[in-house]
């Protein structure tokens, strides 16, 4: 915007000397209207490419912005409950309020940040810029139209404070209509049960002229400030400005050229008072949203290092010490203890409910540690964010959730760069190489939505075959073996029995076939892991 007005203002000036030549009877030299054409051009393609990055650079903080309020939101989600003391970090409010942070205040913060802040700031330093080309004409002419203008910020301070609580009202019931709304069309069954359609319609149609009523009185107040700047103000400063040049036109310090080149330059004087006139709904509502989604991004302190133990057996993959966990029903883990070395095979049985599945999401970064430690790899688990957990371990579910595409899109997802060889190499370790070959178009062929085309077993192993290419040297199995057939069974027996010792893999399980393949076995009863003898399975 600088470098549009600035160009503009070249135009100007050179338009004021060929106007001045013309009044002279003197000959308009083709050189100022090239210039004056040049300069134009020149503006107005600054002018476009204004518009054009601020609404791209927009786009692109909105996208930005949204993962990160997303990321922010599940972190909190996750972590543990707080001591007592201690400043919950959690998220506050419903889904229906982190949808309107998501949407409308991040749409207003970006407009604000990325289209109207640069060019607000723009249009204060252009009245400068242009008194700066009239005080090297006129000193006293440049001056006295300068002083005129700390009458603006004065006027728009004083607007701002005067209308600060009908903008957050508006705002607070633009808020509260978008959560009624969502909470309604996420409840349609139960207002439809209960016979309440009726009651929340009326209940929307009030939120939603409260809501039109804030707004009205936010626009009256908006175009106040308009008819008293863009009017009052504005016809005082032309007036004031054109009395000053003809003043000094009349005292011959500044000549009819310069004159009339002060006169057009009055245009760009005006500059601040087009952005007031968005400033109490695009402004003010801008650094509310801003704020909003700070507090959205805020998270609790991290844990202190002096809080946390780095110390764990130098032999061991895993460590648990003391891991309870409750959710509000009783302990599923109590106190639990165990150690579990490197390149070693342990399953862990149990029944249904008894906390196999809360052990291992604890594992995997998805359920937060309420008390105790788990170290993995060497690394406290509490010293890490929920995606570096993750990135320590590969996970086989009991449900292999495959996605629409080919069997080489599926196994890419654990590693990108994996040449077709790699991909090979991990279907053989899984002893479904042969299977994949003899499909029409090998590693290119479709498994459908969610895995349709292809067998449960099948697609079991590309899990399994997806886990070994993460490289992720610690495998996390959730009941492999349960939902396959015969065949698929002891091909996933055999894969799991020729893995190397580099690997650490844990399986929770209910079929003692897999017994015979690994080094330890404890069972979760009552929140503890009690060692079975493995000669009892032999």
């Amino acid at each position: 915007r600088l470098a549009s007005a600035t160009l503009t203002a070249v135009a100007l000036l050179t338009l004021g000397q060929a106007w001045d030549h013309g009044l002279s009877g003197l000959t308009i030299s083709p050189s100022l209207w090239l210039t004056t054409g040049m300069a134009i051009a020149a503006a107005a393609a600054c002018a476009g490419a204004e518009i054009m990055l601020g609404g791209m650079a927009a786009r692109a903080e909105e996208r930005r912005l949204r993962g990160n309020l997303l990321s922010a939101h599940f972190r909190k989600l996750l972590r543990p409950a707080p001591q007592s003391g201690q400043r919950d970090g959690r998220p506050t409010g419903t889904p229906a309020q982190l949808v309107t942070v998501l949407t409308d205040n991040v749409e207003r913060m970006t407009e604000y940040r990325q289209v109207y802040l640069g060019a607000t700031l723009a249009a204060m330093a252009i009245p400068l810029m242009t008194c700066g080309f009239l005080i090297a004409m006129d000193p006293v002419m440049g001056l006295g139209i300068l002083a005129a203008f700390p009458l603006v910020p004065l006027v728009v301070i004083g607007f701002l404070r005067l209308f600060r609580k009908v903008s957050s009202a508006s705002r607070r019931e633009r808020g509260c209509l978008t959560v009624h709304y969502l909470d309604a069309l996420r409840n349609l069954i139960p207002i439809r049960l209960l016979g309440a359609g009726q009651r929340i319609e009326q209940q929307l149609r009030q939120r939603g002229e409260s809501n039109r009523r804030a707004i009205m009185r936010l626009l009256a107040g908006n175009q106040l400030v308009i008819i008293i700047l863009d009017g009052a103000f504005s016809l005082f400063l032309v007036c004031w400005s054109v009395h000053l040049i003809g003043t000094r036109l009349e005292a011959g310090s500044i000549t009819a050229a310069e004159a009339i080149s002060a006169v057009l330059l009055l245009t760009l004087m005006l500059e601040p008072l087009a952005q007031v006139a968005g400033f109490f709904y695009i402004g003010m509502g801008g650094m509310a949203s801003q704020r909003a989604v700070a507090a959205h991004l805020a998270t609790e302190p991290p844990v202190q290092r002096s809080e946390i133990s780095t110390s764990s057996s130098s032999d061991a993959a895993i460590c648990l010490r003391d891991v309870h966990h409750d959710y509000g029903r009783g302990a599923v883990l109590d106190g639990l203890q165990l150690t579990i070395p490197h390149g070693s095979k342990v399953a862990i049985l149990g029944p249904s409910g008894a906390g196999k599945s809360t052990l291992l999401s604890l594992l995997r970064g998805t359920t937060a540690l309420q008390h105790g430690t788990i170290h993995m790899a060497g690394q406290d688990l509490r010293a890490l964010e929920p995606e570096a957990v993750c990135q320590l371990s590969a996970t086989v579910a009991q449900s292999t959730w495959l996605f629409t595409g080919t069997v080489a899109d599926n196994l890419r997802i654990a590693n990108p760069q994996a040449s077709d060889a790699e991909l090979w190499a991990a279907l053989t370790r899984v002893h479904i190489a042969d299977e994949i070959a003899r499909m029409p178009l090998g590693l290119d062929s479709d498994v459908g939505e969610r895995g349709q085309l292809i067998s449960g077993g099948q697609a079991q192993r590309i899990s399994l075959a997806r886990a070994f290419l993460s490289n992720r040297k610690i495998l996390l199995l959730d009941e492999p073996t349960s939902q396959v057939d015969v065949a698929s069974e002891a091909a996933i027996i055999a894969a799991l029995s020729e893995i190397d010792a580099d690997w650490t893999v844990v399986i929770v399980t209910h079929r003692r076939s897999l017994l015979q393949i690994v080094d330890a076995a404890y069972e979760l009863i009552d929140g503890q892991l009690r060692t079975l003898s493995m000669k009892a399975y032999a």
